[in-house]
């Protein structure tokens, strides 16, 4: 590349810039659709394999322990490779883990399948994260990195409708191999298209000098930077309450403490994801235009409110009115895109040849948490002699939801102590 292609003005978020945002959507959309193929194809997977529902909460788990555990290396990866190479390899890896679930002829192999899903899922979202700081002025960056986490809520969609009609109609082999085929489309689209920064004349990504070792160094760098350790707490601190209703608890805990049927809670949970698409772009725009005071305010309130409310509902006998019960909501799902604050802190404070390691490390934060709040739950509720879902009584998920109190407050308390000398870092970075 000349002297003067590199020194020339690029104009950042024109369509050339959308376009790539998008290709980079689209890996993040197939990423999101395989890891929730297999909770659309609960009921198939558990007649193809001939086992029960437990053993195959193992898929489940396998996959967010490999996703989580990945993060680190996968920021180290990105910093050394590129959003391009790694988006696509995101993908194969998934195809194959899809290929692996589809032909596997015993559960274990499937379960390796699923993880090599997580593997390969692990490596989009901070890629795509990368593509957007590359590509966008830093104040667009909030907004869009809301809108993909928004937009990958289609993939759970497309999930729960389009693959398991497939599934129904064409059999087990036949749509998880369809899935592993659309992987290597979407991957190859991505590596033809895609270049990682506008500065490149080809796609090949320019490496930094000094090779992998310079890479992991930069992960060093990186967790000396006030805003990665920032980031991580709030991930960590907004994002674990609504997961463990999503995930796991919310369904036992309303039937137990509320008293409603099984159907009424699955809906009250699904609204959520309409209200995640409102907020998503709210608070993306808040961010990128009041970048100081705007995203604390966004943490501290949607914390707050939580905190407030959740309180309320233990403390207060149920069933509670409904109004209540959608504040509760609305409070809940603000986490989700309350969490996406941690990569403008971790963009706004590194290099760019650090940033793939600190947005690892800040998102391994909210994996965290949700795992200790997942494990947390069901230690309290057989320290009580709740041990199967039909002793299961107010009472006993009341004190059990208590886990949720420690990690709120050692996580406010770490994001207050990181919060002003990451203001001070983005604030020495503006002027």
């Amino acid at each position: 590349m000349s002297e003067t292609t590199k020194n020339a003005p690029i104009r950042l978020g024109g369509p050339r810039a959308y376009f790539m945002w998008g290709m980079g959507l689209l890996g993040y959309l197939f990423a999101v659709i395989c890891r929730s193929s297999m909770s659309a194809a609960g009921i198939e997977a558990a007649n193809h394999f001939h086992t029960t529902s437990t053993a195959l909460s193992g898929f489940l788990y396998l996959q967010l322990f490999v996703y989580a555990i990945m993060q680190v290396p996968a920021g180290v990866l990105l910093d050394r490779f590129g959003a391009r190479i790694l988006i696509s390899c995101g993908g194969l890896f998934m195809a194959v883990g899809q290929s692996l679930v589809a032909l596997a002829p015993v559960t274990w192999l499937a379960v390796v399948g699923r993880g090599v899903v997580g593997m390969g899922d692990a490596l989009v979202f901070i890629s795509v994260v990368r593509l957007i700081s590359a590509w966008f002025p830093t104040r667009q960056a909030p907004l869009l990195t809301q809108l993909t986490s928004v937009t990958g809520g289609l993939g759970q969609i497309i999930s729960l409708y389009p693959f398991a009609w497939l599934l129904r109609l064409a059999g087990w082999q036949a749509a998880f191999l369809t899935a592993a085929g659309t992987g290597v489309c979407v991957a190859a689209a991505i590596l033809m298209t895609v270049r990682d920064d506008p500065h490149q004349s080809s796609r090949r990504h320019e490496r930094p000098e000094g090779g992998l070792k310079s890479a992991v160094r930069g992960l060093g760098s990186a967790l000396h930077s006030p805003g990665t350790i920032c980031g991580f707490f709030v991930h960590a601190t907004t994002w674990f309450p609504v997961n463990m209703m999503n995930q796991l608890w919310g369904i036992p805990f309303l039937l137990a403490v509320e008293g409603w049927s099984r159907g009424t809670a699955s809906a009250f949970l699904g609204a959520g994801v309409v209200i995640n698409m409102v907020f998503g772009p709210l608070m993306g725009r808040l961010a990128g235009v009041h970048p100081i005071h705007g995203r604390a305010a966004v943490v501290y309130v949607s914390i707050g409110a939580q905190i407030v409310l959740w309180t309320i509902l233990l403390l207060t006998p149920g069933p509670h009115p409904m109004w209540f019960m959608v504040l509760l909501l609305v409070a809940l799902t603000s986490g989700g895109p309350a969490s996406n604050i941690a990569m403008d802190y971790v963009r706004d404070t590194n290099r760019p040849a650090n940033l793939g390691a600190a947005t690892g490390f800040a998102n391994t934060g909210g994996f965290l948490s949700s795992a200790i709040v997942f494990l947390g739950v069901g230690v309290l509720l057989d320290m009580q002699g709740a041990t199967d879902p039909s002793l299961y009584t107010a009472q006993a998920m009341r004190m059990a939801t208590l886990i949720q109190y420690p990690l709120w407050a050692v996580g406010l308390t770490g994001f207050t102590l990181m919060l002003r000398p990451t203001l001070q870092a983005i604030r020495e970075r503006r002027a």
